[in-house]
């Protein structure tokens, strides 16, 4: 007589293969630990930490939690409630004298399972408490991604300060050697005062990336659980790690591999078995009850009582409430519809977007290697010509301009590829789907 609808996935339309920009040769498997294939000790330290101590990741634990105690709750209700109970009295009379009566008393009750709402209900805690689980592993999935993110950007703001303290010092080269030639006649006051100003330039960027950097570590240490006070980053530069290629799966598998769907999955299937529950609320109700004790043991005598019951109640009117409460679970049930094809709509396009800036920032970065490499030359040369006399400042100025462009760009291009991949591991699921928790 179970009164819950029959539970299918929603049909969505999920493409056959990515528009995958290149080939993917030599690529790594997404496993659970995925960050790893960066190949940096450092990383794999903070990863540990961030998953032991992040806070928003205890407080999903306890969530956890919460969602196992209202699934015994539920369950408890499919199970017969026994109760003992006694009673002891003592009276004083004056015409009768005193009078004692004592009372130990079992009780049995069990309310019969006529249409399934008790069923459905423990159905639909255990899928919420499935859907805690995934949300758990959800946020520990962009928690690895995040904490990936700001370590690469920390290592991209110190090859940037690198970059713009080593260019910094050659400016102030090329300003003694402006200064010796303005003493010796050989150069102008505009001259002088131009290479002054690229120096000052030069010197105003380095706080703002400095400021930059301190942030990115605060960030990276709140992740970490810890205070942002006193914390840095060890390694030196983003050029100290490997690049690994991801292997993509088929579209498909993205429906079990990541924790989001499966989360928004399990919530919907907590709404239909509402929705039996729902209904059979409006179906009559069946309890029995029975009941043994014994009376007069306190006394010296003894006696015994016993009874068995059953009753059957149906609502006659409720001005609709029980009618209304079902179409209030298959409301739910049509909205996490809605929201399970957007959540496997986003993640199909979370997937693409990656593949394509990956793609591109790969070639972006190849092309800005080869463009900072011709301007590391042309300074070079720039700065002999322009010491023989054979150059301008103007020449030199430009030069050095585009050289500082091109290293930035380069490390910026670099940085950009390592947070497209981080972004492809989590848009893949990170491996989810190979240590994933179930709920028992």
């Amino acid at each position: 007589c179970a009164l819950t609808p029959e539970y299918r996935n929603p049909d969505v339309p999920v493409p056959a293969e990515w528009d995958a920009p290149g080939p993917n040769l030599a690529a790594a498997e997404v496993t659970a630990d995925w960050w790893r294939q960066f190949d940096s000790a450092e990383l794999d330290s903070l990863m540990a930490q961030a998953l032991a101590a992040n806070h928003d990741l205890a407080a999903a634990v306890a969530a956890i939690d919460q969602a196992r105690a209202a699934a015994r709750i539920a369950g408890a209700g499919r199970l017969p409630a026994v109760d003992a109970s006694g009673s002891a009295t003592r009276s004083r009379r004056s015409e009768t004298g005193t009078t004692s009566s004592d009372q130990l008393l079992l009780s049995v009750g069990y309310e019969v399972d006529l249409w399934g709402a008790a069923a459905a209900q423990a159905e639909a805690a255990r899928a919420r408490l499935a859907a805690s689980v995934y949300d758990r592993d959800a946020l520990a999935l962009v928690l690895q991604a995040e904490v990936a993110t700001n370590y690469f950007q920390a290592l991209a703001l110190k090859d940037r300060l690198a970059i713009a303290r080593d260019n910094l010092q050659a400016a102030r080269q090329v300003l003694e050697l402006v200064e010796v030639r303005y003493r010796e006649g050989a150069a102008t006051a505009l001259e002088l005062a131009q290479q002054r100003t690229s120096v000052l330039n030069l010197e105003a960027q380095i706080p703002a990336l400095e400021q930059d950097l301190r942030i990115t570590q605060h960030a990276l240490a709140v992740l970490l659980g810890q205070p942002p006070q006193g914390f840095t980053v060890q390694a030196s530069s983003l050029r100290e790690l490997s690049l690994p290629t991801v292997a993509t799966v088929q579209p498909a598998a993205l429906l079990q591999r990541r924790p989001d769907i499966r989360r928004a999955e399990a919530r919907l299937i907590a709404a239909h078995a509402d929705i039996g529950a729902a209904r059979a609320a409006l179906y009559p109700s069946l309890n029995l009850s029975a009941s043994a004790g014994v009376t007069g043991i306190l006394t010296g005598g003894s006696g015994s009582v016993a009874s068995l019951a059953a009753s059957l109640a149906q609502s006659i009117f409720d001005g609709g409430r029980r009618q209304a409460q079902v179409e209030s679970a298959q409301a739910v049930r049509r909205q996490l519809v809605e929201q399970y094809a957007q959540a496997v709509l986003v993640s199909l396009q979370e997937v693409q977007d990656s593949l394509v800036r990956v793609a591109a920032s790969q070639q972006r970065a190849a092309a800005l290697e080869a463009a900072a490499e011709q301007a590391q030359e042309a300074y070079r040369l720039a700065a002999f010509r322009y010491q023989t006399g054979a150059e301008d400042l103007l020449t030199l100025l430009d030069s050095q301009r585009t050289l500082l462009q091109a290293q930035d760009s380069l490390v910026q291009a670099r940085l950009s590829h390592h947070v497209a991949t981080t972004n492809l591991f989590k848009a893949l699921g990170g491996g989810w789907e190979n240590a994933a928790t179930t709920a028992q």
